[in-house]
C-alpha cells in the first residue's frame, strides 16, 4: 500500500517549492478571488431577472485561472523566468510560451467594478441599489469584495404605441402577443433593445424591405413612486430630402415590397462580379413567371433550371419576407456544388400597382460560386471503436452534379488494419494487428425528396434530402472472416431550428461468416446459442427512423441539449410475404431468403445529453441512454450488431470493451467474449475543464449495465429484474487527457470499475481491492459523447 503512495511526497515537495508568493514584492498583492455578496432583505436571488454568477463576469479584474483549479503554475513560470530573462533566452522562452502574467489587485479597477455593477443593475430595472467595495488581504493575496443591496424593481405598468404609419401599426397591435415587452415584467433594458430586432424582422417579414431597428426608438415614463413606468413604443416614418430643398426633409410612409424578376448568377467569382460577360437563360417553362427567371452562365448552363429553382423560396409577384431570403440561402448553401452564396435586392425602376399588389418591386440577383464538380481525395485516419485503435485509409471520389440537379455522387473505397484489447475472438489478453479490413459505398444525395407516385411540394424551408447507398465490407479477424452487404434508401429533413428526421423506409444487410475449424469447435464447447448467434448467417431488412433535437448554438457560450430517439423493426416485410406465398424454411425450421435466415425484432433507444457549459473552458456533461431491443418469431437472439453491449471508451470505462454483464454475471474463464444484451440503461457524468493550450482534462463517472430479457443458463444472474436492479448497477471512475488539435482529438482516459455487481452482494464495491491491473486504459478520436 505504500508504494502505492510514494510519489505524494515528492509532488507535495513541489508544489511548496513553488509558491508564487515567494517570488513578490512588498506591495505586489495577487488578487485570488472575487466574492459578491447579496442582501437578501428586499430581494432573494432566486427571484432576480438574472443569474447573480453573471455579475462576476462583469467585474473588471478578475483572478488567473489555476491549473487542474489548484495550483498557479503558470504565474509561477511568469515570475520566476520573465523578470530575469534580459534578453532573449530559454527562460524568456518558457516565460512567454508557458507563462502568465498574474492579475494583481487594483483599486482603480475595484472602482470601475462598482460602476459596471451599478450600470448593469440599473439596465436590469433594479434602480437605486447600492454597492460597497473592500477588500481583504493577507501576506500577498488579495480578496475583492462586493457588497450589494439591490433596490426594488421597476415593472412594467403599460405599454402604448405611437405609429403614424397606420399599416405598420396594424401589424404591430395584430402581433402584440408575441411581443418580447409584456406589462408586469421587470423593466430590462436589453430586452427592449431585443424588441427592436423582434419589431424589425416581423415587419421585414411582412414585406418592409428597407426597414431597420433605427426606426424603433422607446420612451420610458417612470413619473411614479410606485416602482413602476410605461413605455412608448415608437416608430419613426423615414425622412426624404426635399428636391432642390437640401436643408428640409419630408416624412414618407413605409414602402411595402414583392418580388419582381429573380436572376441567378451560377459562375460567381468575387474578380468577376459583371454579368454583361456572361450567357443569359430566361425560363420560358415556369407557369406563368416566364421570362422572370433569368440564369447567367459561362459557355453552358451545368445545372437544370428547375434544381436550382426549387431552392428558392421566394417566387416573382410574391411579397418579400425575410424568412423567404433566409430559408433560401440554407437551401443554396446546403448544396455541395456551390461554396458562395450571397443576395442582392434592387428596387425596379418601374413599380406595377397591378393585379392588386399594393407595393413596390424589388429584382433579387442570388449569386452562387460554384466549385470544381469533380474532386478525389486520399485521407488517412486514426479509428477507434471500443478500444480498439487502427489506421485507416480511404480513397474517395466525388461528383458535386452526377444528374445536373446538384446530386451528390460518392464513390469510396477504404482498407484499414485495427489492433485490440481483449477481442471477441481471441483468447490471448493481447493481439497485435487482428483485423483487416476493406470496403467500397457507393452513395447519392439527391437535393429533394425522391417518393414515388407523389408530386405535391414539400416545404424548402425543411432542406429535403434522399440518400440511396451500396456498399460491401470485408473482415479478416483471426478466427474467422466476415462479408457485410449493405444498401439502403432514406430521406433526411429539418423542421425548425433544432430538430431533425430520418426516415429509412428500406435498408438491407446480409452479413455472412466463415468461421475457421478451431473456432467452430469453440463455439460448440461452450454451447451458447446467443454467442453462436453472433457468428452465423443472417439477414436484416428493415425499417428505422430517429428524431434529433440539437439546440446548440455555434460560438455562443451557453448551455444546451441534445436528444435522439430511435425505432426500428426488421423482418416483417419477408415474413408476412412468406405468409401468402410458398415459405422458405430451412432445416433448423427458420424462414430465409436467399438461403439466409431473416431476423425479425423491434428495437427503440433514447440517447439524452445536456452540456452546462460554465464558461468558455469549463464543461459538465450529463448523459443518459436507454435502449431495449425484443426478437421474435423468426430470431431467438437480436443480431450481433444490433444488441447492446457495455464498456469500451465511449461509456462504462471501467470495463474493457464490451465486457460488462449482463446483468451480475461474471466471466471467470480466461476467455473473452463480447457480451451482448437486449436491454441497456446507463448513466455517465463528465467535467471537461482546460489544462494548457491544446492540452485539456477530464474527471467521469458511469453507472449502467446490459440485462437480458430471456433466461439464459449461460449467464447466470443476467436477466433483468426490477427487484434486483439496485443491485446490479455498475459504476466506474477515472480521469483523461484530450488532445484538442482542433481538426480533431486524440483521447486518453484512464478508469477503474468501482462497483462491480458481478461479486457476490457486500463484495461489490472494489474501491479497497483495486489494483494496478484493474485500471482501464481507453484510447479514442474525439469526445465520447
Amino acid at each position: 500500500m505504500k508504494g502505492k503512495f510514494f510519489l505524494l511526497p515528492v509532488l507535495l515537495l513541489l508544489i511548496s517549492s513553488c509558491r508564487i508568493t515567494h517570488e513578490l514584492k512588498d506591495d505586489e498583492k495577487i488578487l485570488v478571488r472575487n466574492v459578491i455578496n447579496i442582501d437578501e432583505t428586499k430581494i432573494e436571488p432566486k427571484k432576480l431577472n438574472f443569474d447573480p454568477n453573471d455579475l462576476y463576469s462583469i467585474l473588471n479584474q478578475k483572478p488567473n485561472k489555476r491549473f487542474l483549479g489548484v495550483f498557479r503554475f503558470r504565474e509561477y513560470i511568469h515570475i520566476k523566468n520573465y523578470q530575469k530573462a534580459k534578453k532573449p533566452s530559454f527562460k524568456y522562452w518558457l516565460s512567454k510560451n508557458f507563462g502568465k502574467e498574474p492579475v494583481f489587485y487594483d483599486e482603480l479597477a475595484a472602482e470601475r467594478s462598482v460602476s459596471q455593477l451599478q450600470l448593469f443593475l440599473n439596465n436590469q430595472g433594479y434602480f437605486n441599489s447600492q454597492i460597497e467595495n473592500e477588500v481583504s488581504f493577507k501576506k500577498h493575496k488579495a480578496q475583492a469584495i462586493y457588497a450589494i443591496k439591490i433596490a426594488q424593481p421597476y415593472q412594467i405598468n403599460q405599454i402604448e404605441y405611437q405609429i403614424p404609419d397606420t399599416a405598420i401599426s396594424s401589424i404591430i397591435i395584430n402581433n402584440k402577443s408575441k411581443s418580447l415587452v409584456k406589462p408586469g415584467a421587470i423593466y430590462n433594458v436589453n430586452l427592449l433593445n431585443d424588441e427592436r430586432y423582434h419589431i424589425t424582422t416581423l415587419l421585414r417579414n411582412h414585406g418592409y424591405f428597407y426597414f431597420t431597428p433605427d426606426y424603433v426608438f422607446f420612451e420610458v415614463d417612470s413619473a411614479f413612486n410606485n416602482h413602476s413606468l410605461n413605455i412608448y413604443t415608437n416608430i419613426s416614418n423615414p425622412k426624404i430630402p426635399i428636391k432642390d430643398y437640401p436643408d428640409s426633409i419630408s416624412e414618407s410612409l413605409h414602402k411595402k415590397y414583392f418580388i419582381n424578376r429573380i436572376a441567378i448568377n451560377t459562375e460567381f467569382s468575387p474578380l468577376r462580379r459583371d454579368t454583361t460577360q456572361l450567357m443569359a437563360y430566361r425560363d420560358t417553362t415556369s407557369k406563368d413567371n416566364r421570362n422572370r427567371y433569368i440564369y447567367y452562365y459561362r459557355d453552358k448552363l451545368k445545372v437544370f433550371p428547375k434544381a436550382l429553382r426549387n431552392q428558392i423560396s421566394f417566387k416573382p409577384d410574391e411579397l418579400y419576407t425575410e424568412k423567404d431570403q433566409e430559408n433560401t440561402y440554407r437551401q443554396l448553401s446546403g448544396l455541395p456544388l456551390y461554396g458562395y452564396t450571397n443576395f442582392s435586392f434592387t428596387p425596379t425602376a418601374v413599380n406595377d400597382f397591378s393585379n392588386n399588389l399594393a407595393g413596390y418591386k424589388l429584382d433579387a440577383l442570388i449569386n452562387l460560386s460554384r466549385k470544381p464538380v469533380h474532386s478525389f481525395s486520399v485521407e488517412a485516419e486514426g479509428t477507434t471503436s471500443g478500444s480498439t485503435l487502427g489506421i485507416a485509409g480511404n480513397v474517395v471520389y466525388q461528383n458535386l452534379n452526377i444528374f445536373k440537379g446538384a446530386e451528390l455522387l460518392t464513390l469510396k473505397a477504404t482498407g484499414g488494419l485495427e489492433w485490440q484489447q481483449g477481442g471477441p475472438e481471441t483468447l490471448d489478453v493481447f493481439s497485435f494487428i487482428n483485423t483487416i479490413q476493406a470496403g467500397a459505398e457507393a452513395r447519392i444525395d439527391f437535393p429533394k425528396f425522391l417518393i414515388p407516385f407523389y408530386s405535391g411540394q414539400v416545404s424548402k424551408s425543411s432542406r429535403p434530402r434522399t440518400s440511396l447507398m451500396m456498399g460491401i465490407n470485408y473482415q479478416k479477424r483471426p478466427n474467422y472472416t466476415r462479408y457485410i452487404t449493405n444498401a439502403s434508401f432514406g430521406y433526411n429533413w429539418k423542421m425548425g431550428k433544432y430538430v431533425y428526421h430520418s426516415f429509412v423506409p428500406v435498408e438491407l444487410n446480409s452479413v455472412s461468416i466463415f468461421p475457421d475449424s478451431s473456432f467452430v469447435r469453440l463455439l460448440k464447447d461452450i454451447n451458447d446459442p446467443r454467442l453462436t448467434n453472433q457468428y452465423t448467417d443472417h439477414l436484416i431488412l428493415l425499417s428505422k427512423y430517429s428524431f434529433i433535437f440539437n439546440n446548440q448554438e455555434r460560438n455562443l457560450v451557453k448551455n444546451f441539449t441534445y436528444f435522439r430517439w430511435g425505432i426500428e423493426s426488421a423482418g416483417n416485410f419477408i415474413y408476412i410475404l412468406n405468409l401468402i406465398t410458398e415459405p422458405k424454411i430451412n432445416n433448423k425450421g427458420e424462414t430465409i431468403l436467399w438461403n439466409i435466415p431473416i431476423s425479425q425484432y423491434i428495437r427503440t433507444d433514447i440517447d439524452i445529453r445536456r452540456y452546462l457549459t460554465l464558461d468558455e473552458d469549463n464543461t459538465i456533461v450529463i448523459r443518459g441512454l436507454a435502449g431495449i431491443g425484443i426478437p421474435y418469431k423468426n430470431s431467438l437472439v437480436l443480431p450481433f450488431e444490433k444488441g447492446f453491449y457495455a464498456g469500451g471508451a465511449n461509456d462504462m470505462r471501467g470495463w474493457k470493451y464490451r465486457s460488462l454483464g449482463p446483468g451480475a454475471y461474471r466471466d471467470t474463464t480466461k476467455r473473452y467474449f463480447e457480451k451482448m444484451g437486449d436491454l441497456i440503461l446507463e448513466l455517465n457524468l463528465e467535467y471537461r475543464f482546460p489544462i494548457y493550450g491544446f492540452l485539456k482534462g477530464a474527471i467521469f463517472g458511469d453507472l449502467g449495465n446490459i440485462w437480458l430479457l430471456t433466461f439464459s443458463e449461460n449467464y447466470p444472474g443476467g436477466l433483468f429484474k426490477w427487484k434486483d436492479l439496485p443491485n446490479q448497477i455498475a459504476f466506474s471512475s477515472g480521469a483523461g487527457l484530450r488532445f484538442d488539435f482542433s481538426y480533431f482529438i486524440f483521447r486518453v482516459d484512464l478508469a477503474a470499475p468501482m462497483r462491480a455487481p458481478g461479486y457476490p452482494i457486500g463484495e461489490q464495491w472494489r474501491i479497497k481491492t483495486l489494483k494496478p491491473k484493474d485500471i482501464i486504459w481507453n484510447f479514442g478520436i474525439g469526445y465520447p459523447f
